[in-house]
C-alpha cells in the first residue's frame, strides 16, 4: 500500500520480477528512471526505514498508504528546496533580499541544524548523490553518539 499512495507501484512491481536482489532492482531504478521517479524511490525507502525504526523502538506505525503519501509530499518539498536553492545563487540573493518570502526561506533553511539523539543513543545520517554526467551514483554516512562526537563514518560509489 505504501508503493501505491506514493504512485510508484507499476516503477517498484514491474522490477521486483525481474531481479533478483533489492540493490539490482535500486540500481537499475536510479539507471532508467528519471531524476524525480528515482528521489521519490529513495525518499518512500527512507520513510520505509524510519516507520520500522519507529515501530521496533516506540511500538509506534503508520498506515502503508500513509507511508506513501508523507513519501511523495517530502520528496516535493526536497525538490523545491534544491530548485530554490540552485536558482538563487548568492548575487541573486543579495538583489532579492528585500522580498519577505526569500528572507523567511533563507532564515529557515540556516537555522535547520542536526539534532542530538539521546544520552546513550546513537545517530546515522545518510545521503546519496546521483552524478549524470559520471553515471555514478555516490552516498555517504557518519553516526554521531548524544555529545555529536563522530564515532563512524564511511563513502562509497556505485555504478
Amino acid at each position: 500500500m505504501a508503493w501505491q499512495g506514493a504512485g510508484l507501484e507499476d516503477v517498484v512491481t514491474s522490477r521486483v520480477h525481474r531481479y533478483n536482489t533489492v540493490k539490482e532492482v535500486i540500481m537499475n531504478i536510479c539507471r532508467f528512471e528519471n531524476e524525480r521517479v528515482a528521489g521519490q524511490v529513495a525518499m518512500m525507502m527512507w520513510v520505509l526505514w524510519n516507520n520500522r525504526n519507529n515501530c521496533v523502538w516506540n511500538g509506534k506505525k503508520e498506515p502503508g498508504r500513509d507511508l506513501g503519501v508523507k513519501a511523495s509530499v517530502m520528496w516535493h518539498e526536497w525538490h523545491e528546496l534544491q530548485n530554490f536553492r540552485h536558482t538563487n545563487s548568492p548575487p541573486q540573493q543579495e538583489q532579492q533580499r528585500n522580498s519577505g518570502s526569500l528572507v523567511q526561506e533563507q532564515q529557515r533553511v540556516i537555522t535547520q541544524q542536526w539534532q542530538k539523539p539521546p544520552v546513550g543513543w546513537y545517530k546515522c545520517n545518510v545521503d546519496a548523490g546521483f552524478h549524470n554526467t559520471l553515471g555514478r551514483t555516490s552516498a555517504g554516512w557518519c553516526v554521531r553518539d548524544h555529545m555529536g562526537h563522530l564515532v563512524m563514518a564511511g563513502t562509497s560509489w556505485m555504478q
